[in-house]
């Protein structure tokens, strides 16, 4: 094994002997000290016995492992991942393109992050894309590598050591809201927002996805107690839970306005017999008439 100079190309080559054969081939960098580091990987490779010949990564290009990732990964993902991941997968290709496998390195993988963050953001071009989007794709493009491995394309995860983004500057500050603050919120709220929100209150502060995903038959409200079950977080939280009066009362007469038009406590205005999914605008009408300034609803 060694490194040397040809006379037809400007970078340095290595020679090396596997499964008693000589081969020979290009580092693609012109410095010495960098072609060395790469030659000493190709030793170690050899050795661990982790290297073919003509390894599938060299011919196979990233927008191809994109295809066949897609085409046996993401249809064993729930529908609203699916979507995301595709997403995912277009700004993937949109960088790395028909570079083989073999060509994206740790370097490319830092690159690939650094320019995703940024990029503006979809729902608002003067801000930059969160940190928290491009961790999860990173954890994608991750997995993508692994994938590529197990199938025998590449022999290490290029983008193993990419450090992500530290989330938690991201997020908004907490802070108490005011009884005052409190009442206007209540006040501008549509009707099945106020519902929820006094509900959910009342019963522990639940997530808003497991109250908008209730039905009026978690519902007892002969015996003052609320069956969460379904999609919760941990299993404690599917144990029945006690009503307030208030927790009683409320959803009560909300039951009478509806009419039992829908199974669902909070049916969607557009298909009553599927509960609402997503409540973005509304919260931010709702903060706005009541002068408040915004932050997530969870």
């Amino acid at each position: 094994m060694g490194l040397y100079r040809r006379t037809d190309s400007r970078f340095w080559w290595m020679s090396y002997t596997w499964k008693g054969e000589q081969y020979f081939e290009s580092t693609k960098c012109r410095s010495k000290a960098l072609a060395k580091k790469i030659l000493t990987k190709r030793e170690g490779e050899i050795a661990m016995q982790l290297f073919r010949v003509g390894q599938q990564g060299e011919q196979m290009s990233f927008k191809e492992l994109c295809q066949e990732f897609e085409s046996a990964h993401v249809p064993t993902l729930a529908a609203n991942t699916q979507t995301n991941v595709r997403v995912f997968l277009e700004n993937m290709q949109t960088f790395f393109g028909d570079r083989s496998l073999a060509d994206i390195d740790a370097k490319s993988v830092i690159d690939y992050r650094n320019y995703r963050k940024g990029q503006p953001s979809r729902m608002n071009s003067a801000r930059k894309i969160k940190g928290t989007t491009v961790n999860r794709e990173m954890a994608y493009l991750r997995c993508m590598c692994n994938f590529a491995i197990e199938r025998k394309y590449i022999s290490g995860n290029p983008a193993k050591g990419a450090k992500p983004f530290d989330e938690r500057r991201e997020r908004p500050a907490k802070r108490m809201l005011t009884l005052e603050e409190e009442q206007r919120i209540l006040e501008n709220a549509p009707p099945y927002l106020r519902v929820a929100i006094v509900l959910l209150a009342q019963t522990g502060g639940r997530t808003y996805p497991e109250g908008f995903s209730l039905r009026w038959d978690q519902i007892d409200l002969d015996h003052s107690v609320i069956f969460f079950g379904g999609k919760t977080k941990t299993e404690g939280s599917s144990e029945p839970v006690p009503l307030t009066g208030l927790a009683h009362d409320v959803p009560l007469r909300w039951k009478k306005e509806q009419g039992g038009r829908s199974p669902f406590l909070f049916p969607s205005p557009v298909k009553p017999d599927q509960p609402i999914t997503t409540l973005k605008t509304a919260w931010k009408t709702t903060l706005r008439n009541a002068g408040v300034a915004h932050f997530p609803i969870y």
